[in-house]
């Protein structure tokens, strides 16, 4: 569905429904001493508190600061956060993004809705006139742990986590799935289009729920496939070739659950191993606190379209011995993004992509101090192996590429 002009639209999602789980996990996945580690902040998020505690406005800043540092974009973030009696015993929170895009600039897809934060990414300028791209309310009446460390406690929900989870939600790990008709049918899509996440689920046989060939929508078999706990996210990450990540499809559909979440079928493994909690669960445990997203997550986030810096095939800049570009994703479909670190940026920075013979494919100048981020689409190249070369008066860097 390569994107062909269509005009901008817009349109208001649904908020997803995060719940807890009482039962104590103890166990931990922490983010990494920023000054050891000398992470980049690669995106700004700007949120406004409302009636929230300051020890709960301080855990909450801690989960902004982890996803600055992940997330790569020219365009600030801007998150409504509410602290708010939510009643209904097991709700934790809710959260979404404020508004939706589809047929944005740059956009790889057409007719595809975008949540507003990835949107403005992708076309590189402000989309809503500056207003709250995403919407958080957290339950006051939950038991809340607000330590930063990751110091876990019985019976207690650590707000770093949830928030981390329900801003995940906010940047696009959403989808538009549900019953209709007294639960008869399975329907996808708003205003007849897909979220962007909704065209990477699959069942296990490779089958798209989003192609009507395959279902109608709505239909009794969408819904079949919607409980039958056995659905995928295709990812192009040679990473995860073999394990491919589990979208959460329970028997029973859990409305604001189902769909929106990854699930670990190996749930009863021995909570040592780093797959025994993802900190995008269908509900989320007591003494848990994971305060670095896994890569499979990073990589759902890569795929509809986030530019992301710590994802697990990628080197992270501060740890290498000298600095790179990051090229993602890496195998390729469609459109390259490529984002320079401040070391490597100049206002003459040559771009060039040769094929596995040499022969110059494309090449172009770019003002890398303005243009960090930018785009190429290889929409019309042949697959295999390709050659993308980044010449300035800081160096030269070349980095292989996988078209497919």
């Amino acid at each position: 569905m390569p994107f062909l002009g269509f005009g901008q639209e817009s349109a208001i999602p649904e908020p997803i429904v995060c719940h807890a789980d009482k039962h104590d996990a103890f166990f931990q996945v922490l983010a990494e001493d920023s000054e050891k580690t000398r992470r980049t902040v690669t995106s700004s998020i700007d949120v406004s508190y409302t009636d929230f505690p300051d020890v709960a406005e301080t855990a909450f800043e801690k989960a902004v600061s982890i996803w600055e540092t992940i997330l790569i974009s020219n365009q600030p973030i801007r998150i409504n956060a509410k602290w708010e009696n939510i009643g209904g015993g097991t709700t934790l929170a809710y959260s979404g993004a404020t508004r939706i895009y589809r047929n944005i600039d740059n956009a790889p897809y057409r007719d595809v809705w975008y949540v507003c934060p990835l949107a403005e990414a992708i076309a590189g300028k402000d989309l809503n006139n500056g207003d709250f791209d995403i919407n958080v309310t957290l339950n006051s009446n939950t038991n809340w742990s607000y330590s930063t460390d990751g110091t876990t406690f019985s019976g207690k929900f650590d707000l770093v986590t949830v928030a981390l989870h329900e801003i995940a939600h906010g940047l696009g790990f959403s989808s538009s799935m549900k019953l209709i008709n007294n639960e008869s049918e399975g329907q996808w899509g708003q205003s007849s289009f897909p979220y962007i996440f909704d065209t990477f689920v699959q069942t296990e046989e490779g089958e798209s729920l989003v192609d009507k060939t395959n279902y109608q929508n709505p239909s009794e078999d969408l819904k079949e496939e919607m409980v039958s706990n056995a659905l995928i996210f295709n990812v192009t990450n040679n990473k995860y070739l073999g394990r491919t990540p589990e979208i959460y499809s329970p028997e029973t559909y859990k409305e604001g659950a189902s769909l929106s979440h990854v699930d670990f079928r190996d749930a009863n493994a021995s909570t040592d191993t780093p797959n025994a909690y993802s900190i995008m669960s269908p509900s989320i445990l007591a003494a848990l606190a994971i305060h670095k997203p896994s890569g499979e997550v990073l990589t759902i986030l890569n795929e509809i379209g986030w530019p992301v810096n710590n994802l697990e095939t990628f080197v992270v800049l501060a740890e290498e011995p000298e600095p790179k570009i990051l090229v993602f994703p890496n195998p390729v479909q469609k459109k390259l993004a490529i984002a320079l670190p401040i070391e490597l940026r100049s206002e003459n920075t040559e771009v060039t992509i040769l094929d596995s013979r040499g022969k110059v494919l494309f090449e172009v100048q770019k003002d890398t101090v303005l243009e960090p981020t930018f785009y190429i689409s290889l929409t019309d190249y042949a697959s295999g192996i390709h050659f993308l070369t980044v010449n300035s008066e800081k160096g030269q860097f070349t980095k292989k590429l996988v078209k497919r």
